[in-house]
C-alpha cells in the first residue's frame, strides 16, 4: 500500500482533468455554429512575420551554438597536444574542465576560459599560470 502512495498527486491530477477533458469534447461536438471566424491577410502576415522572426533566431543560436562547439574542440585538441605544461596535473585539470564543461552543456564557456586563462598565456612564450 505505501507503494501506492508516491502516486497519488500524478492520480489526483488526472481526476482534476477529466472534468476539462469532458467539457472540450462537449465543445466539439456542439451545433453552435454563431461562432465563426475568419482570417484576413493582416492575420497571414502577422502570423507570417511571427514564424520568420522565430526561424531567424534559431538560425542564429544554430550558428552560434555550432561556432562555440567548433571553438571547444579546438581548444581541446590544444589542450591535448600542448607540451610546455608547467605542471602534468595542470593538462589533467583542464582536460577535465573541458570534458565536464561540455558535459554540463557548458562547453563554449569552458572553452572560451580555457582560451584567456592558459592559451594565450603559453602562445605568448610564457609558462602557464600558476595554480593555487
Amino acid at each position: 500500500m505505501k507503494k501506492l502512495t508516491k502516486f497519488a498527486p500524478l492520480a489526483g491530477l488526472a481526476m482534476a482533468m477529466i472534468p476539462m477533458a469532458a467539457r472540450a469534447a462537449d465543445d466539439m461536438t456542439s451545433t453552435d455554429t454563431t461562432l465563426t471566424t475568419t482570417t484576413t491577410a493582416a492575420d497571414s502576415a502577422a502570423a507570417g512575420a511571427i514564424v520568420g522572426g522565430v526561424l531567424i533566431f534559431w538560425l542564429i543560436f544554430a550558428v552560434v551554438a555550432l561556432a562555440l562547439f567548433i571553438f571547444w574542440v579546438v581548444m581541446l585538441v590544444d589542450c591535448l597536444k600542448r607540451t610546455n605544461w608547467k605542471q602534468e596535473s595542470d593538462k589533467n585539470l583542464w582536460l577535465v574542465v573541458l570534458i565536464v564543461g561540455f558535459l554540463l552543456g557548458l562547453s563554449g564557456i569552458a572553452a572560451i576560459v580555457y582560451y584567456f586563462a592558459v592559451k594565450r598565456a603559453l602562445d605568448g612564450g610564457k609558462k602557464a599560470p600558476a595554480t593555487k
